[in-house]
């Protein structure tokens, strides 16, 4: 073999490797670029990844029952990972429908200035966008925490009838942001309960479900039967209650006072500590 036929198929193999190379480096660009498409590969990846570790660690648990406390830390790290993963996805692709939507849910664990910096560099149509109107309103507002004052709403009950919270003034308030699916059978129990046994004059239950019109608000009746109110403005994510109240996870649940100060606020119904409000401790 000559040197003109060495070089020759040195040559095409040179150029076989940039081919490859610059086919990867577009296939990189493209993965990377933000697109509504790419946003949902990622979140996809990220929450198969969270199941699949979760799984084997609930596997670990049946084989190995003993193994309770280091399973448990170990599942709270998987699911610290996939909400830092999905926060980073979230603000990475806050120019996207899906990612903005991500941003929004995920805003109560993103600081405020952060959040703000975001809007101002996506295009005005995501900043304009329901999402983005929703996330400049949880900015320029101040959220309920244990200590504030209750924020007054109106919504509408199953009957159709128009409610307001500031009717129900001068009474204990129990006040849910949606769960009532979440909560399972023994906390829709432990509901019917308390209201059950305490009088209408100073206390009242108030579900608050984020359904789109009468008809599915009537259906969560049904499913769930309760005398206790459930009400709807029908607004959904973009409802001022869930802005304003710093409500996300389902059930966030508030206990307002005779004096209309929101005295508890927790994420999942804490039966022992609505019963000791309740009883006066």
């Amino acid at each position: 073999m000559n040197n003109q036929v060495i070089f020759k198929k040195i040559l095409q193999a040179i150029i076989i490797v940039l081919s490859v190379t610059q086919f990867s480096c577009v296939q990189k660009q493209q993965s990377e670029m933000i697109t509504e498409e790419n946003y949902l590969k990622v979140d996809s990846l990220i929450w198969a990844q969270y199941e699949q570790e979760m799984k084997k660690i609930s596997e670990c648990y049946q084989n190995h029952p003993e193994k309770k406390d280091s399973l448990i830390a170990a599942s709270e790290q998987v699911d610290a990972i996939a909400s830092k993963k999905n926060i980073e996805a979230a603000i990475k692709y806050a120019s996207v429908p899906s990612g903005l939507r991500r941003l929004y849910m995920v805003r109560l664990n993103i600081a405020k200035d952060t959040i703000l910096s975001i809007l101002k560099n996506i295009p005005d149509s995501m900043q304009f966008s329901p999402y983005g109107r929703s996330l400049l309103y949880h900015i320029e507002t101040e959220q309920i925490v244990e200590g504030s004052n209750y924020y007054d709403f109106q919504s509408i009950d199953t009957e159709g009838r128009n409610f307001t919270l500031s009717s129900l003034e001068g009474k204990n308030i129990l006040l849910l942001y949606g769960g009532l699916g979440c909560m399972g059978p023994v906390g829709r129990e432990y509901l019917n309960k308390i209201y059950q046994e305490t009088s209408r004059k100073n206390f009242e239950i108030v579900v608050y479900c984020p359904n789109s019109d009468l008809e599915s608000l009537q259906k969560v009746r049904t499913a769930y039967p309760c005398d206790f109110l459930l009400v709807s403005d029908f607004l959904q994510d973009h409802t001022p209650i869930k802005i304003l109240y710093g409500a996300q996870a389902t059930p966030t649940c508030f206990f307002i006072n005779q004096e209309g100060l929101v005295v508890m606020k927790t994420t999942g119904l804490h039966q022992e500590r609505v019963s000791q409000l309740l009883s006066g401790q």
